[in-house]
């Protein structure tokens, strides 16, 4: 009796011993989840957007100018990512108009654009200080570490031209994720259009960590 107690404890301590075995094995061969890197750093570019000077008496009343809206629509753009990326850990500058193109890192740009009644392309057009209506942000995400893409040409068409509201074709080189929003749009919508992108930003590089390098 005490023969077989002993034997059916030994054969219990090996048994246990081959399962923790087992699962040391199952263990190293589960894949593990890659460690996050570094995030690269992101330059925040103003979008385009055009104006229509107003004319006669109202060009001399600086309530009436148009520019005080468009520069409204540009600096909330372009302050709300930075402040979207920041918090998601980006290390985030502004890139104005004339600055050195940083040799990498990543760069948001885009412009502000509208489809009119023959579904054509136009750069959006402020001509009001309290001008309305739907427009779209077209924003682009690119690596500074490559040339530099136009994100539109002027469309070839019969009277048009580049001015104000000009009819244009975009690029197909360039992928634009598209938001529409108004003219008079609240922080609120700049806001929620802001962690949209930087959320696009970050499930891209999750899942090609080398796309800012290459």
């Amino acid at each position: 009796m005490k023969t077989l107690a002993r034997l059916l404890f030994i054969g219990a301590i090996l048994l246990s011993a081959n399962w923790s075995v087992g699962d040391a094995s199952a263990r190293r061969r589960r894949p593990q989840t890659p460690t996050a890197g570094p995030k690269p750093p992101v330059y925040v570019s103003d979008f385009q957007i055009d104006v229509l000077p107003p004319a006669g008496s109202a060009a001399q009343k600086p309530e009436n100018d148009p520019q005080k809206l468009a520069n409204h629509i540009v600096e909330l753009m372009s302050t709300k990512l930075l402040i979207a990326l920041q918090k998601a850990g980006y290390p985030a500058a502004r890139m104005r108009a004339g600055d050195a193109r940083p040799d990498s890192g990543v760069q948001i740009r885009g412009l502000f654009a509208e489809v009119d009644n023959e579904n054509h392309w136009r750069r959006a057009i402020i001509r009001t200080a309290t001008d309305s209506g739907k427009i779209q942000a077209l924003v682009a995400v690119a690596n500074l570490a490559k040339p530099d893409q136009t994100l539109y040409e002027i469309a070839h068409l019969p009277g048009n031209e580049d001015k104000p509201g000009a009819v244009i074709t975009l690029s197909p080189y360039v992928p634009l994720t598209k938001y529409e929003l108004s003219k008079d749009a609240n922080e609120e919508v700049f806001r929620g259009i802001a962690v949209r992108v930087v959320n696009d930003l970050t499930e891209l590089l999750q899942r090609n960590p080398a796309a800012i390098s290459e």
